[in-house]
């Protein structure tokens, strides 16, 4: 999967809120609130969506990442208004593979759809390699 351009790269971002969390199981719940609180502010009317990809984009960050074996590991989960989308990133402390999305995945599937559901619902989606690790971002449109 090739990296997808990200809205209003050039144009300024604002900062809605960046939440560090343990790299733990417990840390996916704390995201999906963090979240839902964040967009139930803004003018985002997709957010059980965007609560949804969160927790699919923490799972893996945790299952896949530096963030999850070590036993100090972090993440952190960055919301951004781009004006005409907001922006999602979620940074883990880097993984030895990019993210894959599995193409034979449906509604129905028992794994394997984290980021195959991130496909469906986000308006953009896709990886960067960070100093600090890894982000893997969705995008949902406001307008």
């Amino acid at each position: 999967m090739t990296a997808m351009p990200e809205i209003g790269v050039m144009a300024t971002a604002d900062l809605l809120g960046r939440v560090e969390l343990p790299g733990r199981a417990a840390s996916v719940g704390l995201a999906r609130a963090f979240v839902r609180e964040i967009l139930r502010t803004t003018r985002c009317q997709e957010t059980d969506d965007a609560v949804l990809m969160v927790s699919e984009l923490v799972t893996n960050a945790i299952r896949y990442s530096g963030s999850g074996r070590r036993p100090d590991g972090r993440l952190a989960v960055v919301l951004t208004d781009h004006g005409r989308a907001i922006q999602v990133d979620v940074i883990d402390e880097g993984a030895s593979a990019h993210p894959y999305v599995h193409r034979d995945v449906g509604e129905s599937s028992e794994g394997g759809r984290g980021l195959w559901l991130v496909c469906q619902l986000a308006s953009a989606w896709g990886w960067r390699a960070d100093p600090d690790g890894h982000v893997v971002w969705f995008q949902m449109s406001t307008i």
